[in-house]
């Protein structure tokens, strides 16, 4: 339970998400062959079209953008910013944008083509870089933190567990004053970070936002000032308006979070299982402090039973921090791995152990100290200081942490393929021969030829090896390759022969003075790796959004996705968004994993909209598409999709 509770406080706070590109028409190393009226991006939250730059710069270093982003009708989440007369070339783009949800900066650089290839960039998010969070925003969210728990601690106590006057306005005024600098701080680094001027930044949802969080501190600011009047210690009245202010701000931050990012039935159940996740936090830690010091005004022989109250209410809520901890944190952190492999997850390493030592010190307090609180009572003082102390770093690691990209929520990238390798010999066992192509997909490979004696092993020097390709069902299709000497035996070359997805058939010529040697081998060539993103909603089939290169992108769907047969909808997407015209029906095949594929017969519904049947059983299933655009150009995609 400890280590349950270590690790959904650790990751609980964490609420909070970036604005992360997650996919740009025209895409990163994209070619295009007629130039683009409009550059689109789209990000994992919602940006502030007041607050975003994107920058479209000729080879040349000349702007091409015409106009500010804005959004695009219905796509919340998608910036679009016209581009002026293009012509062949090389252009970069860089953007700039602030997240609605919580002002966390993104930014990143890319470049397309026009009639030429672009140079090598940044794969996968399109260069997107989330950086640490400022110090200003770490400090101004340690301080709301801080000053939400103390009010909500002062409540708690002073009304709910001992006498009202035993709580020192001190402690509340400093809780207080806390968490408006915080809030206060929390705008200007948002406002910084935006590059905007405060009066700018106050009309958008960021500075709204900052608005809803002041709102009622400033009400229960002067409640509590018309308080001070009667007296040196607070009345009761004044601290449920102080626990319920701070209440209505955990609420608002809540609101401004990734917590409220989403749609649908599950947004505020979300958010609320945030709210209740700080106030239980804030009335467990600011709890502690608020008891440390009221305990001195609480008669002696009354200290025992009020620290004793207090220590049963811990334990509820540390229940409740827990479980509603692990509720946000399951699809913040996203998978074991993620907790050592990035910086998000290593935060939650470190606020874990010290929220581990926070509930060893609470367990220390209530089993030693609190029975001798009557005669010993610096015992209590001493371990509740250390684990003030404790609570303080972190919180400080929760104001770290909500500045961080939770792995959960990066966008998908491709991964590298492994090569494929095919080994053979000539009819007259002379050589041995093992080829390499990588990464072995659809397109652009690299192949290598090693060439040893059949009987010795050792290496073969020829003067000229050429590969010939060709498909056993397209003889048109027929090329070849050179390839130059590396390495002792080794002959290396690259093209684009592989241009389909299938079985080719390879030869190898190796000549050596007036002989030729032939070895004739066999290759299974797949799609490229693509990034897939997997949308899915309740009583929906789950979409696949295939990345296919150039800002192009088919969109994948099983219908009714049940065991039985099924409709697998392919719609092909052309960088501009619209149907991709594909003149001829692509293939389809489908294949349980390990099993070989089976063709499955295809009918079109669309101009780039083409539907397969397929019987499927319950498991995992590889579905592999593949079709020629009107362009000439080759269209792939290889997925896996479960049927339940």
């Amino acid at each position: 339970m400890v280590l349950a509770s270590g690790l959904a406080l650790a990751a609980g706070p964490a609420a909070e998400g970036h604005a992360l590109l997650l996919r740009a028409v025209p895409g990163n190393g994209a070619v295009l062959q007629q130039p683009p009226s409009a550059l689109t991006l789209t990000f994992t939250e919602q940006p502030d079209p007041a607050l975003s730059a994107v920058d479209v710069l000729d080879s040349t270093g000349r702007p091409v953008v015409h106009g500010r982003p804005e959004p695009v009708p219905g796509q919340p989440r998608t910036l679009r910013v016209r581009l002026g007369s293009l012509g062949t070339g090389t252009y970069t783009v860089t953007w700039r944008t602030i997240s609605q949800v919580d002002g966390h900066v993104t930014g990143g650089t890319f470049a397309f083509g026009i009639g030429v290839a672009p140079p090598p960039g940044p794969a996968g998010s399109e260069g997107t870089r989330a950086p640490w969070p400022p110090p200003l925003d770490v400090a101004s969210r340690w301080a709301l933190y801080a000053g939400m728990s103390g009010l909500v601690g002062c409540a708690v106590v002073g009304a709910g567990l001992g006498p009202a006057g035993a709580v020192s306005r001190a402690v509340l005024g400093a809780s207080w004053a806390l968490a408006v600098l915080g809030v206060l701080g929390l705008g200007a680094s948002q406002a910084a970070a935006a590059r905007a001027p405060l009066a700018q930044f106050a009309g958008t949802p960021l500075g709204h936002a900052v608005g809803w969080r002041l709102l009622p501190l400033v009400a229960a600011g002067a409640l509590l000032a018309l308080d001070a009047r009667a007296g040196p210690r607070p009345s009761r009245w004044a601290l449920e308006a102080a626990g319920g202010a701070a209440l209505l701000l955990g609420l608002a931050h809540a609101l401004a979070g990734h917590a409220a990012a989403g749609s649908g039935a599950w947004r505020w159940p979300n958010v609320l299982v945030q709210w209740l996740h700080a106030a239980s936090a804030g009335a467990w830690l600011g709890g502690l402090a608020a008891l440390v010091t009221a305990l001195r005004e609480v008669p002696e022989e009354d200290r025992p039973r009020t620290a004793l109250r207090f220590s049963r209410l811990a334990a509820v809520l540390l229940a409740l921090v827990a479980l509603t901890g692990l509720l946000r944190a399951v699809d913040e952190v996203g998978a074991w791995g993620a907790l050592l492999s990035t910086d998000f997850g290593r935060v939650v390493v470190v606020k874990a152990g010290l929220l581990l030592l926070l509930a060893g010190c609470g367990a220390l307090n209530r089993y030693w100290s609190l029975p001798a609180v009557a005669s010993i009572p610096a015992r209590l003082w001493r371990v509740s200081g250390a684990e003030l102390a404790l609570a303080g770093v972190a919180l400080g690691a929760a104001a770290v942490l909500t500045g961080l990209v939770p792995p959960a929520l990066l966008p998908p990238a491709a991964q590298a393929a492994p090569p494929v390798v095919a080994e053979g010999s000539d009819f007259a066992t002379t050589v041995r021969l093992r080829l390499e192509v990588s990464p072995g997909v659809v397109g652009l490979n690299q192949f290598t030829a090693r060439i040893v004696d059949y009987d010795t092993g050792r290496p073969v020097e020829a003067d000229h090896v050429t590969l010939r390709f060709a498909r056993p069902d397209r003889p048109g299709l027929a090329s070849l390759l050179a390839l130059g000497r590396t390495g002792p035996g080794t002959y290396t070359g690259r093209g684009a022969n592989l241009s389909l997805v299938g079985r080719w058939d390879v030869t190898a010529l190796i000549e050596r003075g007036t002989s030729t040697t032939t070895v004739a081998l066999s290759l299974t060539v797949q799609p490229p790796v693509q990034a897939v993103r997997t949308i899915a909603a309740p009583g929906q089939p789950t979409l696949y959004s295939v990345d296919l290169g150039g800002g192009r992108v088919l969109d994948v769907y099983l219908d009714p996705e049940r065991p039985g047969l099924n409709e697998v909808h392919a719609t092909f997407i052309d960088p501009s968004g619209g149907e991709l015209r594909v003149p001829r029906l692509p293939t389809m095949t489908v294949a349980r994993s390990g099993e070989s594929p089976r063709p499955i017969p295809v009918r079109r519904f669309g101009p780039g909209h083409f539907i397969g049947d397929a019987e499927l059983s319950r498991g995992v299933w590889d579905v592999a598409i593949q079709a020629v655009a009107q362009d000439g150009s080759v269209l792939g995609a290889r997925l896996s999709v479960t049927i339940r």
